[in-house]
């Protein structure tokens, strides 16, 4: 889940819409939400959805968009969302 998040916010800086992507604290900062969400839950472990569903609001307000982008209708959520829809979610592979 880790190399997840950091596959995340390192996509936001290779997109030509973003003007300033997130930080290297953005991931640590994704990371501990996670991991608090996760605890409220019962849980000791981290979920990939449990990023996905933070991604946006952890995320979004810590990049800036070119004003092109802008100008065409694309906001920071959009563009998070975007980002998590097209980011492969890592899988354990199971052995028999």
């Amino acid at each position: 889940v880790r190399n997840y998040i950091v596959t995340l916010v390192a996509n936001t800086r290779k997109s030509k819409a973003i003007r300033l992507g997130a930080s290297p604290r953005a991931t640590v900062n994704l990371m501990r939400a996670a991991q608090a969400k996760a605890f409220c839950e019962g849980r000791n472990y981290v979920l990939p959805d449990d990023v996905k569903e933070l991604a946006v609001p952890v995320l979004s307000h810590r990049i800036i968009l070119k004003n092109e982008e802008r100008f065409e209708g694309l906001d920071e959520k959009m563009f998070i969302k975007n980002i998590v829809d097209t980011t492969k979610v890592p899988v354990i592979k199971r052995y028999a």
